[in-house]
């Protein structure tokens, strides 16, 4: 039924209305030459029916054998469409060229989605898939998708899993990442035990193989403190060193901040350099040249949304922050409170692991730099594993 009625539409018919005479040997007339009917319907002495827009004029030679007359009520279909816009051509070009634009972006991919990923950066994964020609763009028909998911875990190691679904015009990469497993001993891997720096020791726990050190001794960085050469009744055995030797050491930190000192610092004068991007296309919306000045670039983008989906259209901002060389001038207190700060963070991230027994700090003002140095004397674990080669 569809076809048929979309067959009538493209060729074209009419409704027409036929007044006087002999309806019904219009009607046989009409069938014994091959002319089709539908919607035929009789008011009083007026006949209704539709026909086929051609066949319209080999009805008018029956009809007049039966002393009636055809009048076209209404046209329907797409050659008086066609007729009625013949003088505006252009609006029929783009008509068609929207239908070729239409079913080429149809064929593409312009969204791409990562999900599962939560350690594993997602410009990552977008880079890596489209290094194997999963972008924006792109006809992923006719990539090989289980080929390209192994290659991808490849350049991705801290994914376990990863699979490209399509739907419709977008790629969702769905990633598992990957747990990593505990380490587990093993024994067959003979090994010593050394020193990580110098101290004196304070506790011995050792769990494998023989120790050569015990409390109150001093070590130096390097020392062997447990043997993986375990002397027993049926001679040397070789075994995996394990251990927790504390030793108290002494650790020194030192910064120092300049009361005078010269920095690329940013200034308030910003460029923006707009861009339009359309699909994979990134249309410039300026007209300046190139920047000279160093700067500091910062990137926003404000695309089109739809179902929570960023789609491949919007602007680009890409924001030219300018710096220039600026004098820093400190008071002795800001340079101290400065200096304080980062001896502050320096022990953070090196003696986080410790335990620290006493600290004696000490500042100075020497040469326009204010410095703090700090020697701590400190309790931690200073055992170093180191495979032991057997030839």
């Amino acid at each position: 039924m569809f076809l048929l009625r979309f067959l009538r539409w493209f060729f074209g018919w009419v409704r027409l209305e036929a007044e006087g005479g002999f309806p019904e040997r219009l009607l046989n007339l009409a069938t014994r030459e091959g002319i089709e009917l539908w919607g035929v319907r009789r008011y009083g002495l007026k006949l209704m029916a539709s026909c086929p827009a051609r066949q319209y004029r080999l009805l008018r030679s029956p009809a007049k054998r039966c002393g009636m007359k055809l009048h076209v009520k209404k046209r329907h279909g797409m050659p008086f469409i066609v007729r009625r816009y013949r003088s505006r051509a252009g609006v029929l070009a783009g008509l068609l060229l929207f239908a070729i634009i239409l079913q080429f972006l149809s064929q593409r991919t312009w969204v791409i989605e990562v999900r599962g990923n939560n350690k594993v950066d997602k410009e990552e994964i977008v880079h890596v898939m489209e290094s194997f020609g999963v972008r924006e763009g792109a006809n992923l028909s006719s990539l090989d998708i289980p080929s390209l998911q192994l290659e991808s875990l490849q350049k991705l190691p801290g994914l376990a899993w990863c699979v490209v679904n399509l739907k419709g015009s977008i790629a969702y990469i769905d990633v598992t990442e990957r747990v990593s497993p505990p380490q587990l001993s093993n024994p067959d891997h003979p090994s010593n035990i050394k020193s990580t720096r110098d101290g004196r020791i304070v506790s011995v726990e050792v769990y494998t193989g023989q120790a050569m050190v015990q409390k109150g001794d001093a070590v130096t960085q390097g020392m062997l403190l447990v043997s993986g050469v375990v002397d027993s009744s049926v001679g040397p055995i070789l075994k995996r060193s394990q251990a927790r030797i504390l030793a108290e050491t002494t650790r020194t930190l030192e910064v120092s901040v300049p009361l005078k000192e010269i920095q690329l610092l940013p200034t308030k004068e910003r460029i923006l350099r707009p861009y339009l991007h359309f699909f994979t296309l990134n249309i410039p919306m300026f007209t300046d040249g190139t920047i000279e000045q160093q700067s500091e670039l910062k990137i926003s983008k404000n695309m089109l949304v739809m179902n929570g989906i960023d789609l491949p259209i919007g602007i680009i901002n890409r924001t030219y922050v300018l710096l220039e060389q600026t004098e820093i001038v400190r008071t002795q207190a800001q340079a101290k409170e400065l200096a304080a700060k980062r001896l502050a963070e320096k022990k953070k991230n090196q003696l986080a692991s410790v335990e620290i027994l006493s600290a004696n700090e000490k500042d100075w003002l020497n040469n326009g730099k204010y410095s703090i140095k700090g020697i701590y004397t400190c309790i931690e674990d200073i055992c170093m594993e180191e495979q032991l080669i057997v030839e």
